[in-house]
């Protein structure tokens, strides 16, 4: 099959965080079957621009990429070379896979792609939820949604990763998407069994953002009345980072968080390994691939219900799911403390389970149906 891929932000700019690698590596593994595979995207990298050929093929492990020169410096990503090359090629190829929303070129390659009678296929990557539309430029999104938004989000075939963010979009007023999970890179090896560490290392992976809600780990982590060690491994703003070792100094636990920066590949496989919690209290997630890659080391995970595979980890009892408010995290830290076989039934099947429902042998038949059917 001939698949064309569009993402404004592409490897290796990790600075994007989670769905430069989960779009990466689902063309990747599309492009290691055999099928043709093309992705169009910008130089986008933060404030900066990757440093790359543009116009031009590049292969990135695999994948044919073609940068293109963006005009901006900020979210929206203005790169007219990328909306011209949509419209010359969408016609070219059996499917059209569009990821991420709210910037200039997505919106765009969906308006080409429906002047040229191309159905996309479109993962919103958790822009279209309750907490996107509330935080970031709230009136832009609203007013952008009203004047072609709406009308575009009906021209496409609608991608969801999780059954929460289909319910999201769902209440937007665009029902019938289909989810299918993100391929992830799990880990060779497992961890040894539980306890690993005296006293417990907790695990917090992620880029360090405002959204995944740092403040409420720490605040609840304070008032625990069992001793433990929280590694923190990202990146994010220095200003924003700055505050929460503040935050963490006037409740008194700054010694015993760890800042190890970004970590990634065997590194970071190694820390999830190593760690007895994985703990993510985001406000919101359309999926959260470290939750899958802490369970495939057989490390059991703490998450808020915003987290999208909250649902997941809850019905396959592979941790602990909690309201993102103090006293409920709180509850849940507790328990894990005070019940460590609790820890050790959840971390038992994990492996197993997130290798049976997230590997690729079992993910890119859906994917290629999905591409069928748009």
């Amino acid at each position: 099959m001939k698949i064309l891929q569009l993402i404004p932000t592409y490897k290796p700019a990790y600075v994007y965080g989670g769905p430069i690698f989960s779009v990466s590596k689902l063309c990747e593994t599309l492009a290691a079957e055999g099928h043709e595979v093309r992705m169009l995207t910008t130089t986008a990298n933060g404030p900066d621009e990757l440093q790359v050929p543009t116009g031009k093929k590049v292969m990135v492990d695999g994948v044919e990429v073609y940068y293109y020169r963006r005009f901006t410096k900020d979210h929206t990503h203005l790169s007219p070379g990328l909306i011209w090359a949509v419209w010359r090629q969408c016609r070219r190829y059996d499917a059209v896979h569009i990821h991420a929303w709210w910037n200039i070129p997505v919106l765009m390659a969906v308006l080409v792609c429906w002047l040229r009678g191309v159905r996309p296929v479109l993962s919103p990557r958790g822009m279209l939820s309750d907490f996107s539309f509330g935080k970031s430029n709230p009136l832009s999104k609203r007013l952008i949604h009203k004047f072609g938004g709406a009308f575009l989000l009906r021209k496409v075939k609608m991608h969801l990763t999780a059954e929460a963010e289909r319910q999201e979009v769902e209440r937007l007023g665009y029902p019938g998407g289909v989810v299918i999970p993100n391929i992830i890179d799990q880990a060779t090896v497992p961890g040894s069994p539980l306890p690993r560490n005296h006293p417990p290392e907790l695990l917090f992976l992620s880029r360090i953002h405002p959204k995944k809600n740092l403040e409420l780990l720490f605040q609840s982590l304070a008032e625990v009345p069992h001793d433990w060690r929280l590694n923190i491994a990202g990146d994010g703003e220095e200003a924003y980072i700055s505050a929460l070792q503040k935050l963490a100094a006037e409740l008194g636990i700054a010694e015993r968080i760890n800042w190890l920066g970004h970590l990634s590949g065997e590194q970071k496989f190694d820390l999830y390994r190593k760690a007895d919690l994985f703990v993510l209290t985001s406000h919101n997630e359309n999926f959260a691939n470290v939750v899958i890659e802490a369970l495939s080391a057989g490390t059991p995970v703490l998450l808020t219900k915003g987290v999208g595979l909250s649902d997941y980890v809850r019905n396959n009892d592979l941790g602990w799911v909690c309201e993102a408010n103090k006293d409920a995290v709180k509850s849940s830290l507790e328990e894990f403390f005070s019940r460590p076989e609790l820890a050790r039934s959840f971390a038992a099947n994990a492996r197993q389970t997130v290798e049976r429902d997230f590997s690729a042998k079992a993910l890119i038949p859906r994917y290629l149906e999905l591409y069928s059917q748009s």
